[in-house]
């Protein structure tokens, strides 16, 4: 049998190609055919778009050394992470670009505008020079790139830190007033004239204290993108959302059977980052006719309905089968296939908007539950509401108790 060894280097090049970047590094030491043929730049390219998914550009570096060198340690870092900062938390994801791994910071827009683009920072890169050497950089501050660390790398964790080495470049030249109405404006939409309402100055003077004393030293951990089955209603993934005097948020929408969760990316110091903010049971879809959705006593006394019913019947399927073609005017849980693929949306009076361009139309309704608090996360609970699906990219939450709507969009942002 012919040793692998005589083959041409082209055949043997192709062949080490299907090797993970470990095996390739131990195929290398075999022997001196095995060695040259590890060093072929398709070998390595394959190995790189395998593994983590990127393609490197051209450069005097060599797709090798970009593997061994910046991949090998730090491609753990690619995808989408959460900053742990309680309560406000972030959202951060992490991309290859021009040979380099560059962290992006992607806050929600200005509030009430949930159909905007999220705003997009900086906030490190780590990169080899060209002699290989790697080179961790901040990016954070009006001075440009200073030096920066990734001092904790644990991929079994699914966390990992970012550092500022130098704090004092983060500062506003013009002193820390100017910094603070700077980031106002910027980071929140805020103008000079709303910082003086004194419940919207200290909302915004805590949040820029507690952020700008993480931000030397981020913490993150890992959100898992779930995929979309055919089956689910609208498909999971990150949404903006309206949460009143706290402005837009951003929430994580997956599914537990057949329950609706959308947990906190960021928080605020009612509810911070991480808690289930809406809870909703696909099991309980609504039709309501526009009277009845105008009526805030109708609307609680069908969303009270629907719970007692649901109890009674114990999730159940024969009770369920049993109450399939009653009427769901009146807040029967019934299968979704009964239901018409649209129906009217209308703002109960007397409920706050915000002067958000909502839908007068929606897909789907369902029984579900918000989570409320007081300042500091103090005596939590959660409180009656209505999930409205307007299409696959927005839906609304009813605050049937608060008589107000937050409306939600889909962060379109590629993060893959």
């Amino acid at each position: 049998m012919e040793s692998l060894t005589a083959f041409p280097p082209e055949l043997l090049a192709h062949i080490l190609s299907f090797l993970s970047g470990k095996e390739l590094a131990t195929a290398a030491k075999v022997c001196k055919a095995f060695h040259e043929a590890s060093k072929v730049d398709f070998v390595w390219q394959r190995c790189m778009n395998r593994e983590f998914g990127v393609s490197c550009a051209a450069s005097s570096l060599s797709p090798r050394e970009i593997y061994t060198k910046l991949l090998h340690k730090y491609g753990f870092l690619l995808g989408t992470w959460q900053i742990e900062i309680k309560p406000y938390g972030g959202l951060v994801h992490v991309k290859f670009q021009n040979n380099k791994l560059l962290g992006l910071q992607y806050g929600a827009p200005h509030d009430p505008h949930v159909d905007w683009p999220m705003m997009v920072k900086e906030l490190f890169q780590v990169m080899l020079d060209d002699e290989g050497n790697t080179i961790i950089n901040c990016l954070q501050g009006p001075q440009g790139p200073h030096k920066g660390q990734i001092p904790l790398l644990n991929a079994s964790t699914a966390r990992f830190m970012s550092k500022c080495c130098c704090p004092d470049l983060h500062r506003h030249p013009q002193g820390r007033e100017q910094e603070f109405l700077k980031w106002c404006q910027e980071e929140m939409g805020v103008s000079e004239e709303d910082i003086m309402f004194q419940h919207m100055q200290e909302l915004l003077f805590m949040k820029f204290m507690i952020i700008n004393q993480y931000q030397f030293c981020y913490v993150y951990k890992r959100l898992t993108m779930p995929p979309h089955l055919p089956e689910q209603l609208i498909a999971p993934g990150l949404f903006k959302g309206t949460y009143g005097s706290h402005g837009l948020e951003i929430v994580l929408l997956t599914y537990d059977r057949h329950y609706i969760h959308c947990k906190k990316i960021t928080g605020d110091p009612n509810v911070p980052a991480s808690e289930l903010s809406v809870l909703v049971d696909t099991k309980k879809p609504l039709m309501l006719d526009e009277e009845q959705q105008v009526d805030p006593t109708e609307l609680a006394r069908v969303t009270e309905q629907a719970d007692k019913e649901e109890e009674m019947n114990g999730n159940s399927a024969s009770n369920n089968q049993s109450q399939e073609g009653e009427a769901c005017g009146s807040g029967h849980d019934v299968s979704q296939q009964h239901l018409p693929q649209s129906q009217p949306f209308a703002i109960p009076e007397g409920f706050r908007e915000r002067g958000i361009n909502y839908p007068k139309t929606c897909k789907m309704r369902f029984c579900g539950t918000g989570l409320i608090a007081g300042h500091g996360y103090t005596s939590p609970s959660r409180t009656p509401g209505h999930f409205v699906v307007f299409d696959d990219d927005n839906f609304g939450f009813l605050w049937l108790e608060l008589r107000s709507l937050s409306v939600y969009s889909r962060v379109t942002e590629k993060m893959d």
